[in-house]
């Protein structure tokens, strides 16, 4: 017989998510610490609570809110932490950048309707072209990010830290300004 694993209690974790059209925010109880968690769970869908939803290509956007709604992680092309654990944890990552354990690359990713520059993270054994066949979660973390929604640029926004998911991602390249 396995020894059981504690598990975590559940809490309230704050979600931004971005499909092709939707900016969508809402809270999803979870034992899971960070954004990140949630999204590379094995399950393919989220619940959220308390939603608010804007679309994106209406420049004076209404938002409309709803108690639950139900997503399909698929669907999600970006999603923002607002976890209270990753500043922290960004903050003790740039240390292990600067050792030198993790090699920074400057790149450009076009995912549908979105552009974003950033810096992406990768093992020194791992080439740049190989980081979206070879990792296995499906959300992969940006840093100094700006994403631009091509459909309407005004619509912009820089935050210290994107996930992305690998699946929607059309191109990428390196050397992004």
């Amino acid at each position: 017989m396995q020894p059981s694993q504690p598990s975590l209690p559940e809490r309230w974790l704050k979600m931004e998510l971005f499909t092709d059209y939707h900016r969508i925010i809402g809270d999803i109880m979870t034992a899971e610490l960070r954004t990140n968690g949630v999204l590379n769970s094995e399950a393919p869908q989220m619940l959220l609570e308390r939603v608010n939803t804007t679309y994106l290509q209406r420049l004076q956007g209404e938002t409309i809110a709803s108690g639950y709604s139900r997503i399909n992680k698929a669907s999600v092309v970006i999603a923002i932490p607002n976890d209270e654990h990753e500043t922290e944890r960004l903050a003790r990552a740039s240390k292990i950048y600067i050792r030198g354990e993790l090699l920074q690359h400057r790149v450009m990713i076009g995912l549908s309707n979105f552009e974003v520059s950033g810096n992406l993270h990768l093992n020194p054994d791992m080439e740049l072209t190989g980081a979206f066949l070879q990792r296995t979660e499906l959300f992969i973390g940006v840093t100094d990010a700006t994403v631009i929604f091509l459909p309407n640029p005004s619509f912009r926004f820089t935050a210290s830290s994107v996930l992305i998911n690998r699946n929607r991602v059309d191109f990428i390249c390196a050397g992004a300004p």
